[in-house]
């Protein structure tokens, strides 16, 4: 029986998800320039020629990464920003972030790669250059985001007395720093408590 364009356009979407799994994958172990479309396709286990149907180039597939990483990162700002809350917006990106660790999903190696893109900045070529320009327009959002929720806490005694900035530093350094431990360890990665991790912030844990 024939597929329907219904089967066909999941087919394709299914296909286009294993290639950005294992750009993900590759680019994060080996680094941008280390990585070929070629080597793409072969991790996702299809042909070289099928990888085209999906990415036109090494640097549109790295683009679409980045894009989607700038997404997320506004969507975490506007969850911080529209709303009068302070502990419970906080307390739910962790909880979600803490949950991606403990599932081997590739978001681990999706956490690093996006470091790598804010270790390095800009790299040569104008191609890329756009893409991880905004994706370091929309990092500087979340944090400011993350400094404005510390502000709005602080007035109500949630947060800590230290300066907004030094502490959004340090969650962030934190966050990073269990991903790489988390895929340096495995399944040995022992997981902080959300608590833990929000106490870089908070003075308590409370539901205000």
């Amino acid at each position: 029986m024939p597929r329907t364009p219904e089967q066909h356009r999941a087919m394709r979407a299914a296909t286009r998800e294993r290639v950005r799994t294992a750009a993900i994958r590759l680019f994060c172990r080996r680094g941008y320039a280390g990585v070929d479309m070629r080597a793409i396709a072969a991790e996702a286990g299809i042909s070289t020629g099928s990888i085209y149907r999906h990415f036109a180039t090494k640097d549109e597939l790295y683009d679409d990464l980045v894009a989607e990483a700038a997404t997320g990162l506004r969507t975490l700002a506007r969850s911080f920003t529209d709303t009068d809350l302070v502990v419970e917006p906080l307390r739910g990106f962790v909880e979600v972030f803490l949950a991606d660790l403990s599932r081997d999903t590739g978001a681990v190696e999706f956490y690093l790669l996006m470091n790598q893109v804010f270790a390095s900045g800009v790299e040569a070529g104008p191609e890329r250059g756009a893409a991880v320009e905004d994706l370091l327009r929309a990092h500087r959002e979340v944090t400011g985001a993350v400094v404005t929720l510390i502000e709005r806490g602080r007035g109500r005694g949630l947060t800590r007395p230290a300066p907004a900035a030094e502490l959004a530093t340090c969650f962030f350094a934190t966050l990073g720093g269990l991903a790489m431990t988390r895929s340096a360890l495995g399944e040995a990665f022992v997981a902080p408590s959300v608590a833990t991790v929000t106490g870089i912030l908070l003075v308590e844990e409370t539901t205000a």
